[in-house]
């Protein structure tokens, strides 16, 4: 396949970032890399095909937006003639980002102190479910999004309080600690461009979880009271919820603040001077006297207009909210097509193309783009090899001894 060439773009161009994590949270951690400009290669494994790409059962649409603008080198690194190249790769890399459970990469032989001894000023990412420390018993197990979700508490408060709790989707804990491995990520790159020295980063995907739980987390270890479940209403607050329409249209609304109070208010026909409504209230207690005219109030808007009428006439008020949006809407809607929330690229492995979600977020000097789709399994073994120096002949002993392997299809068959 021919070699190919792009021109340099984003503020993280010149910065090389080696992947060798699978499913969700490293590919869409070294996504966002390479969508502000960052050179990515992917290696992967040739006796263990990524389960998220697609595959017979499966279209894989996630992975082709988590794998675009990188490139793809399938070849094993744990010993041998693979780990002397993928030494040679990590001598010039800024960043090394690994998905395995805690442990394995020492387990390998490949410490943060080995690549160190490659590259001083290495960036290691280690992504993983529980972490690289703490109680030898959790550090090796495996997880999943809802397994991080579980282990954090994070589950336990979502769904309705007259049944089990449900799984937020879709993959918040994949997404989460991602975000959190690229904030360490470009942090410890900051001060190895000074110092020559870099870090290691340990993102465990339940810490990031715990760390999003806000309110919620840090009310029960002060004062001790846990969170109950909510379903689509709010326990405390109303007003603040989901509330259906007359045409069947759910919509989401939030009235909080004494503005947004005053302004709902004048909306429903509540005189905010009269008890038990004051003007600079900044919110109606759920079963509360205002709780309760409130509700009653919104009720009977929603069951007197459309969706898209009740939405026009409170934002038109002030006060927040939107209807629920199916991708459809999302789709349809002026504002996505405004600031180009959908784009479509090229795929890296034929002439057709695909639509997915833009560059987030967006950069006024030096934006990001997508330069090319997700790779085939090792599209870019040659163009990768022959950068370190490695002859035709080689690669083709590689191929032969089952150290590097090249897919031809999307689907790996």
């Amino acid at each position: 396949m021919a070699e190919e060439t792009f021109e340099p773009f984003g503020p993280l161009q010149g910065v090389k970032v080696l992947n060798l994590s699978q499913a969700i949270a490293g590919p869409f951690a070294c996504a966002m890399l390479g969508d502000l400009g960052a050179d990515v290669i992917g290696i992967e494994n040739p006796k263990g095909r990524d389960t998220s790409r697609p595959n017979p059962v499966l279209p894989g649409w996630g992975t082709r937006m988590d794998r675009r603008n990188s490139r793809s080198l399938c070849m094993d690194v744990r010993h041998g003639r693979g780990r002397e190249l993928f030494y040679k790769l990590l001598e010039n890399a800024d960043i090394l980002v690994d998905g395995f459970r805690g442990g394995q990469m020492d387990k390998w032989g490949m410490s943060d102190e080995a690549l160190w001894e490659v590259n001083p000023a290495l960036v290691i990412v280690h992504i993983s479910g529980f972490g690289q420390t703490g109680d030898p018993d959790y550090i090796s197990r495996a997880s999943f999004d809802a397994i991080g979700q579980a282990f954090s508490g994070y589950m336990e408060m979502n769904g309705f309080p007259d049944r089990a709790p449900v799984p937020a989707f879709p993959q918040p804990s994949d997404y989460f600690v991602g975000l959190f491995a690229i904030v360490g990520a470009l942090a410890a790159l900051n001060r190895a461009k000074e110092t020559g020295q870099g870090d290691s980063i340990d993102a465990a995907q339940y810490e990031a979880m715990v760390r999003c739980s806000g309110f919620y987390v840090v009310n029960y270890l002060n004062a001790g009271v846990l969170p109950k479940r909510e379903g689509s209403h709010s326990t405390s607050s109303a007003g603040y919820g989901t509330y259906t329409c007359k045409d069947g249209v759910n919509l989401y609304i939030l009235i909080l603040g004494a503005g947004v109070v005053r302004n709902a208010c004048k909306v429903l026909g509540i005189d905010i001077a009269e008890d038990p409504f004051y003007d600079g209230m900044g919110l109606c207690g759920m079963g509360t006297p205002a709780g309760d005219i409130l509700e009653g109030k919104l009720a009977e808007f929603f069951g007197a207009h459309t969706g898209a009428e009740a939405e026009e006439i409170l934002l038109e008020a002030g006060v927040p909210c939107s209807r629920i949006y199916t991708f459809a809407d999302c789709d349809a809607d002026p504002h996505y097509k405004a600031r180009e929330t959908f784009t479509t690229w090229k795929n890296a492995h034929d002439d057709e193309t695909m639509r997915g979600v833009n560059v987030v977020p967006k950069l006024k000097k030096n934006p990001g783009k997508i330069q090319r789709g997700m790779p085939l399994v090792g599209q870019h073994n040659e163009e990768i090899l022959h950068g370190l120096g490695v002859s035709d002949e080689e690669i083709a002993q590689l191929y032969d001894e089952g150290l590097i392997r090249q897919e031809t299809t999307l689907t790996g068959k």
